[in-house]
């Protein structure tokens, strides 16, 4: 795993043994400079820390990844993930533009690192990613799935679009309550453990898929100035109410 320490701002990281994973992984944050919604969102700030340097700190502390990269093309960004102790890949332009996906971006990478097996694509603006979500992904993937990622679970009721709009996960005529009801899960993006030959094969869930649910309240990715304030007001309460348990 990695012992973490701060030193002028930075975070300083020593790769300490993690007995328990006989297999390495490589993680990697696609982080470009031109996102939409927020002027380089992954690098805003959050409970006066930038999103990167939270999203670095968290897979440091997950012990499951033999190197951890940032595949950027804005130097701002370079330099932020080289003080949360991440390496830096200067992805090729034609990875950061509107139109490029993800998959895009991790192949690109790839092309430059053929000695990875397993990549974890992580989320930077994911800001309550948890180290245990990530080892779970890891502990997983060792026990022989080919890919792993995060869901969520939510209880929506969804309609058809169209003039005429139909029911399409549940009878009208038996509406389900909450309580009697498992819901469904949704992917939220957080991360995305995947063996590389399905990269290949131009995938990131294939094979034998598996998946780490993360609750709701953890689930938020952040897209627009609202998401800021909805994850901040968290954590403001969060931090009241481990004070008043504290009392």
């Amino acid at each position: 795993m990695y012992g973490c320490v701060t030193r002028y701002g930075k975070y300083v990281c020593q790769i300490l043994s993690e007995p328990g994973f006989k297999m390495s992984a490589t993680g990697l944050v696609l982080a470009r400079g031109g996102s939409k919604g927020i002027k380089n969102k992954n690098i805003v700030l959050l409970n006066s820390r930038p999103l990167l340097l939270r999203c670095l700190q968290v897979m440091h502390e997950a012990g499951c990844f033999s190197s951890i990269w940032v595949s950027t093309d804005d130097e701002k960004i370079a330099e932020c993930a080289k003080n949360g102790g991440a390496k830096v890949h200067h992805r090729a332009k034609y990875t950061a533009v509107d139109e490029a996906s993800s998959l895009c971006a991790v192949q690109e990478f790839l092309q430059h690192h053929t000695e990875i097996s397993i990549v974890c694509v992580v989320q930077c603006t994911s800001p309550f990613l948890q180290a245990r979500y990530l080892h779970k992904g890891m502990e997983k993937i060792q026990s022989g799935y080919d890919s792993v990622f995060s869901v969520t679970r939510r209880h929506l009721l969804r309609w058809s679009e169209g003039e005429l709009t139909y029911p399409q996960n549940f009878n009208p005529r038996h509406r389900p309550q909450r309580q009697d009801w498992v819901g469904e899960l949704y992917e939220n993006g957080m991360f995305y453990f995947c063996k590389v030959n399905l990269v290949h094969q131009g995938l990131l869930q294939g094979g034998r898929c598996g998946y780490i649910e993360v609750p709701l309240c953890e689930s938020l990715d952040i897209d627009s100035p609202f998401d800021i304030i909805v994850a901040q007001t968290w954590i403001n309460y969060c931090q009241q109410e481990e004070r008043q348990h504290s009392l």
